[in-house]
């Protein structure tokens, strides 16, 4: 078993955010406040932070409310503790879960909340809510740890629990189960802070939305819905926006009624109120179970969770959003300030993707890394049929511009490359170019995480030696658990510049989150520029130094976002996006993204 550093991190050091009142020797401080839906006890720890676990937005979607859009809690009649960190939403078991003790339950809309310990009632902080990542189908606001956050940027840091999988985004397609009810879970939550984050110190009226991989997804989907207007006013995309490949299902009502032929409710024979009441019955175990089961047997994509159309939170494909300059979606978006960033090796992936076939075809990816022929005969044509129609034209531009064939080692490096600039910096460009264009009312800034070397003396033992760069979610390390990192490995060494960096994101997201630009008021050293579509400039948030660039990987990117459509209009290919995925890429791609969500890459 392997443990890739950027990714266990995310899972192990939440130790402390799971029980930070047994890593910690000095007893927590009881805090008591009276708030409109009644009285909450947290705590107050020695790392300068006011706690809240566990509160509740919405009430238990079960029975009646399981598939279905959620409604507010609403008050509590006893005082309520808030000592314990909140369960996390039903999902696939997993050895890093279980062994870090963290609860999974129905009744899971719940969220936390970390404040600095000098609140005045008379000035309320800017607020920063964060949506976790995990593929839609795992992870949880037990997992980050708002602590670091809250008191380096003096804001309130609030991490939310939604609906996963099934239970999140069963969709029939009509008006029946109409889907995306782990969605409307984060808007239940956003408006629950709209409400009610005045009582923990919070100022309502500036609230930031940030999110990493499905969170980063979930906040530009979330941005893109008029409605939400007046519950944020700036959004963060961390290596996940709403056109990326994966953030969004065009076709699923079949296959999640073929879900329901599995749970022994079937679709076709019988009113779907019947089919509906009948999944409403059956255990969340029994679900997970099989769901899972029959992804793992069968390798079919058919059986993935994601936000769909449904005529009411999204009216029509994000593309034709993006080309209508008149959109009220489009309108509320550039309304928002946003940052948007990925890793420099976000397609860190291929560890998990070329171990699939690498018995087959005598190889080892952790050694020697992807041969030239497995990349340009499999993994390519296996992409090419989930996202491209089996396009060979496709499938060859992507040989010639990536593959490698004199140097394995370059050869691995450059396919991580591949799936970082298809499935998360392309987007992210496309997503910064339609904001920013002709824009004079809102900010755009695009980073570029590239802290390869991080602070463990065993990364030679984790990693591959050819790998280079950051994989995805590492950035998450430096903005939420580096001083935790001692407490799961005693000897990691940590050194100053590491806690530099860790201080340095840590104020540029807070400071974005309070005022719409990572600078903030003052002028700095490192100063951030903003991103305009015609120069794309960027930072590189890097330990040694930050520094300015333009156009990042722009070949590359005008490869993906121009040249492969070209391509596929030209030799008459249907659709850039298919309805029907074939199952090898994508199935893969989800399981890491779900192990990466608990930090577990096996």
């Amino acid at each position: 078993m392997k443990i890739n550093p950027g990714l266990l991190l995310v899972a192990v050091v939440v130790v402390w955010s799971t029980n930070p009142i047994q890593a910690q020797n000095d007893m927590p401080v009881a805090v008591t406040l009276t708030t409109r839906l009644g009285d909450i006890t947290g705590f107050r720890d020695n790392r300068n932070a006011r706690i809240f676990y566990n509160i509740p937005y919405g009430k238990s979607p079960t029975g009646s409310r399981k598939f279905a859009k959620p409604e507010p809690f609403g008050k509590w009649t006893e005082q309520r503790n808030a000592m314990t960190p909140s369960p996390m939403c039903p999902q696939p078991k997993s050895e890093i879960n279980e062994a870090l003790g963290f609860k999974m339950e129905e009744d899971c809309l719940k969220l936390d909340i970390y404040t600095p310990v000098n609140i005045h009632v008379e000035r309320k902080l800017p607020v920063m809510v964060w949506i976790h990542g995990g593929g839609y189908v795992a992870g949880g606001a037990v997992t980050y740890d708002g602590s670091a956050l809250a008191k380096t940027g003096n804001v309130v840091v609030v991490t939310i629990n939604y609906r996963l999988g099934l239970g999140g985004f069963l969709s029939f397609g009509d008006s029946i189960v109409k889907g995306n009810f782990g969605i409307w879970d984060q808007i239940l939550a956003l408006r629950w802070v709209k409400d009610n984050i005045v009582d923990y110190g919070g100022d309502p009226n500036e609230v930031a939305i940030f999110g990493e991989s499905a969170g980063g997804m979930s906040v530009s989907l979330l941005s893109l819905i008029p409605f939400n207007r007046g519950l944020f006013k700036r959004a963060i995309m961390q290596s996940g926006v709403a056109n990326s490949l994966f953030a969004f299902q065009y076709g699923p009502p079949e296959l999640h009624r073929a879900t329901g032929k599995l749970l022994g409710c079937p679709y076709q024979e019988v009113d779907p109120r019947t089919s509906l009441e009948c999944m409403r019955q059956l255990n969340i175990s029994t679900i997970l179970n099989v769901t899972t089961a029959k992804a793992v047997e069968s390798s079919s994509a058919r059986l993935m969770f994601g936000p769909v159309l449904d005529g009411e939170l999204f009216k029509r494909p994000i593309m034709e959003i993006f080309a209508d300059d008149r959109s009220e979606e489009l309108e509320f978006f550039r309304s928002l300030d946003v940052m948007v960033g990925t890793t420099d090796s976000d397609g860190s992936f291929l560890l998990r993707l070329g171990a699939t076939f690498q018995s087959e075809y005598g190889y080892n990816i952790s050694n020697e890394g992807l041969p030239h022929q497995v990349f340009c005969d499999v993994i390519i044509p296996s992409l090419s049929a989930d996202y491209y129609n089996g396009n060979r034209e496709v499938s060859n531009a992507l040989c010639k511009t990536y593959g490698r064939a004199n140097d394995q080692a370059e050869n691995s490096r450059q396919a991580v490359k591949m799936l970082g600039d298809i499935f998360f910096l392309s987007p992210a460009v496309k997503t910064l170019t339609v904001h920013a264009s002709n824009n004079t009312r809102a900010k755009s800034y695009q980073y570029v995480f590239s802290e390869w070397r991080l602070p463990f003396s065993f990364d030679a033992n984790v990693l591959p030696p050819w790998f280079e760069g950051a994989g995805h979610a590492t950035e998450l390390i430096y903005l939420f658990f580096l001083e935790s990192l001692k407490l799961v490995r005693p000897n990691i060494t940590i050194t100053a510049t590491d806690y530099e960096l860790a201080t340095k994101m840590r104020t540029q997201w807070t400071n974005f989150g309070k005022y719409g630009n990572p600078n903030g008021l003052d002028p700095v050293r490192e100063h951030w520029p903003s991103f305009e579509s015609n120069g794309r400039r960027f930072l590189q948030l890097s330990k040694n130094n930050m520094t300015v660039g333009e156009n990042y990987r722009g070949e590359h990117v005008n490869f993906v976002l121009n040249t492969v459509p070209n391509i596929l209009r030209s030799t008459s290919s249907a659709a850039f996006f298919i309805k029907n995925h074939s199952p090898s890429l994508t199935v893969v791609l989800v399981v890491f993204i779900q192990k990466m969500s608990t930090g577990f890459c096996s």
